[in-house]
């Protein structure tokens, strides 16, 4: 496949890539699409439980004995719309940056500190093509520009191969090149929210501080654990930051649950790589900025953790760019 570079700008988080095979290292985001998130731990939509307990006690949780805890349950969608969802239970986990396993947080993550939330349901895959196909032929949703990625104020057509909608055998890819407006309408349409970054963070990494959802071992260990930058993308990108020697074998999305082995505690699947997530939490508190979680196909593996974090404009359509819906536990 023949493809343009994608400006290196693009897809490095400031302070958060390590480059493959040498190169400059570290680069800026692109015009603050994607920003490193800086300050709090706790985001500006989080209530004021999750205020008050964030950083009362930075000491990560040991970790339950027997190992990884096995997932509560997951199932169709309560609301009988929308793609399967997972349990995730009421309780405290640990947010932001546990330096005890993490020697790569950047200051957006630090300190870490015990949130507390209620329980939720949060979407087992990431919302696919088929997903939100039904929700625009219902005329609910719309499908403007999602066959052309934007960012930094303006379309970019030569990355259109890289947007899923539209092209043939990609309906279980994620829906990518999608706003977070468009995003929050789907939500509505099944009869769910998008999740908080809190809410998010404890899908992705359960109650114990892990680095990543499947635990803390790291891209070098030999498994395939996610979609990020690797040596596929790194042939077509040689300029790209990458996770040196790791091979996923995509340049692009995968279909969604490609990656069972790098599953959350929870159950859930690609909290890591294939697309960055949009939630409903404001990036430092800014209107003009929502806070995005866990990575995509062209990020390195600094920024493909579970604590880190970042923002973009919620009119960017991202080809990195994707989503899943929550529930609340008390709206069933």
């Amino acid at each position: 496949m023949e493809t343009s570079r994608i400006p290196a700008l693009f897809f490095a988080l400031a302070g958060l890539a390590a480059a493959c095979g040498g190169g400059s290292g570290a680069r800026p985001a692109a015009a603050g699409e994607l920003e490193e998130q800086g300050g709090r731990t706790v985001p500006a939509a989080a209530d004021e439980e999750e205020r008050r307990s964030a950083g009362a006690d930075r000491r990560p949780r040991s970790r339950p004995s027997g190992g990884r805890p096995l997932p509560l349950g997951c199932g169709p969608s309560p609301t009988d719309r929308g793609g399967a969802m997972c349990a995730v239970p009421a309780g405290e986990f640990w947010m932001g940056c546990n330096e005890s396993v993490d020697d790569e947080c950047t200051a957006a993550e630090r300190p870490g500190g015990n949130v507390r939330l209620t329980a939720y349901w949060i979407d087992r895959y990431e919302v696919t093509v088929d997903d939100y196909r039904a929700c625009v032929d219902a005329g609910v949703c719309s499908a403007e520009g999602l066959e052309t990625p934007a960012w930094a104020g303006r379309e970019r057509p030569e990355w259109s191969w890289a947007c899923n909608w539209g092209k043939a055998g990609r309906e279980d890819h994620p829906l990518n090149c999608v706003d977070w407006h468009q995003a929050r309408e789907y939500c509505r349409f099944v009869g769910k929210r998008l999740p908080s970054e809190a809410e998010w963070e404890k899908a992705a990494r359960g109650e114990d501080g892990r680095k990543y959802p499947w635990g803390d071992a790291g891209f070098d260990s030999g498994r395939k654990w996610a979609n990020i930058a690797d040596e596929t993308s790194r042939a077509e990108q040689p300029d790209w930051t990458c996770a040196a020697g790791y091979d996923d074998g995509y340049h692009g999305t995968a279909p969604v649950g490609s990656f069972p082995a790098g599953a959350s505690p929870y159950g859930l699947h690609d909290m890591i790589g294939n697309t960055w997530e949009w939630t409903a939490s404001m990036h430092r508190g800014r209107k003009d900025r929502m806070a995005i979680r866990g990575g995509g196909w062209g990020i390195g593996p600094a920024a493909a953790r579970a604590s880190a974090r970042a923002g973009s404009s919620p009119r960017a359509r991202n080809v990195n760019g994707g989503f899943r819906c929550a529930l609340s536990a008390t709206r069933r």
